[in-house]
Formats: C-alpha cells, sequence, structure tokens
C-alpha cells in the first residue's frame, strides 16, 4: 500500500474504537457464560436436577441424552461467540462496509436465541449469564450506529 492510500485512508472514530472495545468485553462475557456452566457441572449439576424435576418419568439414558444436547448447544453457542466477537471487532475497526450491518444481524440473532432459552429448563443463572453479551452487542452496535461511525463507513466505503 502506498503513502497516499495510507492518508486517504480515515481512522476510526472513538465511537467505533469504543465498539470494538466492547466487543471485547462481549467476549469476556462470552466465556464467564460457559464457565458459569462448566462450574456449575462440576460442582452441583443444577442442569440434571432441573430437568429430573421437569421430566420425572425420562429413563437415565433419555436424561443423559437431553443433557448432552442441550450442553452441545450452550457450548456450540458460546464457541461461535468467541469466534465473532473478535472477528467482528477486528472488522469494524478496520472499516469493513458489511462489518457493522453483520455486527447488527449477529447481535439480533443472539438476541433471539437468548430470549428463547427463557422458555427452556434451562437453570436460571445459566439463561441470566447468557444473556450478558447480549448487552455487550447492544452498546456495541449503538455505537456503531452513531453519526461519527457512520460517517466514518461511508468515507470508508468511498475510498475502498
Amino acid at each position: 500500500m502506498s503513502s497516499q492510500q495510507q492518508l486517504a485512508r480515515p481512522t476510526a472514530p472513538a465511537t467505533v474504537k469504543n465498539a470494538a472495545t466492547v466487543m471485547y468485553v462481549g467476549m469476556g462475557l462470552t466465556l464467564l457464560a460457559a464457565v458459569v456452566l462448566i462450574v456449575d457441572q462440576a460442582m452441583s449439576d443444577t442442569l440434571t436436577q432441573q430437568l429430573r424435576d421437569a421430566y420425572p418419568s425420562y429413563s437415565a439414558s433419555r436424561m443423559s441424552t437431553v443433557k448432552s444436547s442441550i450442553l452441545t448447544y450452550l457450548f456450540t453457542l458460546g464457541v461461535a461467540g468467541l469466534v465473532l466477537w473478535p472477528w467482528m471487532a477486528a472488522a469494524n475497526r478496520k472499516g469493513k462496509g458489511w462489518s457493522r450491518i453483520a455486527a447488527s444481524v449477529v447481535f439480533l440473532l443472539s438476541t433471539v436465541i437468548a430470549l428463547y432459552d427463557f422458555t427452556q429448563n434451562f437453570p436460571l443463572f445459566v439463561t441470566l449469564t447468557g444473556l450478558l453479551p447480549c448487552v455487550a452487542g447492544l452498546v456495541a452496535v449503538a455505537l456503531l450506529w452513531m453519526p461519527d461511525s457512520s460517517a466514518f463507513y461511508t468515507g470508508k466505503r468511498a475510498t475502498a
């Protein structure tokens, strides 16, 4: 890249930089949610007890399958979050034209999934800690759509 191209690129405004920082916080909250689930499984296994209470007629084999399915679902969401957060942070900080919309879509999907989790037989503290990354997502998306951020993305598209 020539020095003229480097000069033509606008630097990310504080709103975009702050959004990227909040995305890293969201990654930390996603990791926290996974750790809470792991600690629960190791210490008290609240999930199994809640499932037994909800489905007393299930055999031990069926209960094990249901629990494994739920844990796979929750950990898959966690891994997806751990991959998406830093990727979205880096892309938005660079001003990629698609990144602001992608971050917004990921936030909306994550929020719908987190709200869906409230309809399931998950321990409440597991569901609540899973909602924490959505709070970070809301803050990040709000920052990405502020006027300074919009000007940055518009400028990026014009010079790319």
